[in-house]
């Protein structure tokens, strides 16, 4: 019985030797290698390249088959005004930076003509803002420029052109002749010995003397050949119109 039993051990110890014998005889596998990963496919950038026929942005496409809408009549001076301000500033780019058209100068306000008074008011001379009656309209230009305005107060037996330089008016007769000057603006000396538009009544008496004539409302004074006549507001007692006159 031990024989059996250690003869069996035997057997099993061959076996087992020659499994193992067998299994480290074997060659290595070699490793499979690793499939590559495919590379990840990127998009690539599309470019658009504008051709000739490409459209510029905003470009509306016109349909032949469709008529253009009317453009609307409108201001047809404020087309012009402002096609004529579009050249004017085209031209002013086409030119070049040192080379823009300068603004046109804006022309001079009307300057005030310059009051001189060389010969002032007496009774024997009588004069008002230096002017003397019968003087010709050509000196009165002369001396004062063109006046602002010119009109005619219409007459049956004379009418009379009036020339107003703002500050004071002057008047012809048909002879071209100056009638009447006629004081606006306390701002022009008038000649009268310091008498402006505007002071008090008392002032006259002082500057001129006693009148000839004395309303509430008139001071006449009469002189060679013309009347001087001081219109009074009645309120202010304040002198407010001096004229002189042919008589």
């Amino acid at each position: 019985m031990m024989n059996r039993k250690r003869a069996f051990i035997g057997i099993l110890s061959v076996i087992m030797i020659m499994m193992m014998v067998t299994t480290g005889c074997k060659p290595k596998q070699a490793a499979a290698p690793t499939p590559a990963q495919p590379k990840e496919m990127v998009p690539e950038s599309t470019v658009v390249t504008p051709t000739e026929t490409a459209l510029p942005q905003n470009e509306t496409i016109t349909n032949p088959s469709v008529p253009t809408p009317a453009t609307p009549a409108g201001n047809q001076a404020d087309k012009v005004s402002l096609a004529s301000a579009d050249k004017g500033d085209k031209g002013d780019k086409d030119k070049g930076e040192g080379e823009q058209t300068p603004p046109a100068a804006k022309p001079n306000a009307q300057t005030k003509p310059k009051i001189e008074i060389k010969s002032p008011y007496t009774q024997a001379k009588p004069t008002l803002l230096g002017l003397t009656l019968k003087t010709s309209a050509a000196e009165i230009t002369e001396k004062f420029g063109k006046p602002k305005e010119q009109f005619v107060m219409e007459d049956d037996t004379d009418p009379i052109t009036v020339y107003d330089y703002t500050d004071f008016l002057v008047g012809f007769d048909k002879q071209k002749q100056l009638h009447f000057v006629d004081v606006r603006s306390a701002d022009v000396n008038p000649g009268l010995n310091g008498l402006k538009l505007g002071d008090p009544v008392e002032e006259v008496t002082k500057a001129l003397g006693k009148p000839d004539s004395n309303t509430s409302f008139v001071l006449t004074y009469k002189a060679t050949g013309a009347v001087l006549k001081l219109d009074i507001d009645p309120k202010s007692q304040k002198v407010n119109s001096i004229k002189l006159f042919a008589e």
